[in-house]
């Protein structure tokens, strides 16, 4: 008997619009900013691909009277880049953090599905390379609350039809007129 049916490859988990990257920091330089104290950017080179990733580190202060910086505003993203890099961040009292140790350091990243300006983006929180689960049930755990905005949600129907109708059904024949 020959093969009838549409076969699919069985998955083992649930569809997911985002992935995990683990990079290394090339390059990280203070930036302006009209929006925040203080703007980070990090250019990251996934070793596994050798894609380029530019992500932006963007933090406020706590300032006293004078504008001397006494503490970070929540969230404390930057403060979140050192720790998961195991470095000590250091930072001037005009509000400007040591970005030298950073270079060479490896973090993970979340790259999702968007539908902004670009079709894919990537997450301004970073995680440890030798726990990326903890950053993507953060990041899931932050869609189901509706951020990021520009998240695509995934669609468990399109994504069957993707499955099939991406060369896992090898059942068409010229003759049948059905759409498998």
């Amino acid at each position: 008997m020959a093969i009838t049916g549409t076969q699919m490859k069985k998955s083992g988990g649930s569809a997911k619009n985002y992935f995990i990257n683990k990079v290394n920091i090339q390059e990280a330089e203070l930036t302006d900013s009209n929006y925040t104290d203080c703007s980070v950017r990090l250019s990251l080179l996934d070793s596994s691909t050798g894609y380029k990733y530019t992500l932006y580190i963007n933090q406020n202060f706590e300032k006293d009277t004078a504008g001397v910086v006494t503490g970070l505003k929540f969230p404390d993203d930057l403060n979140r880049l050192y720790l998961h890099t195991g470095t000590d961040m250091m930072i001037t009292d005009s509000g400007e953090p040591n970005l030298d140790v950073l270079v060479g350091r490896d973090i993970a990243i979340v790259n999702y599905v968007s539908n902004g300006k670009y079709k894919r983006n990537t997450w301004r929180c970073v995680g440890s390379v030798d726990n990326t689960s903890e950053l993507g049930a953060e990041f899931e755990a932050q869609t189901k609350k509706g951020y990021p905005k520009d998240f695509v949600k995934p669609n468990p129907t399109a994504n069957l039809a993707e499955r099939i109708f991406n060369g896992t059904s090898n059942t068409k024949t010229e003759s049948d007129d059905l759409p498998f």
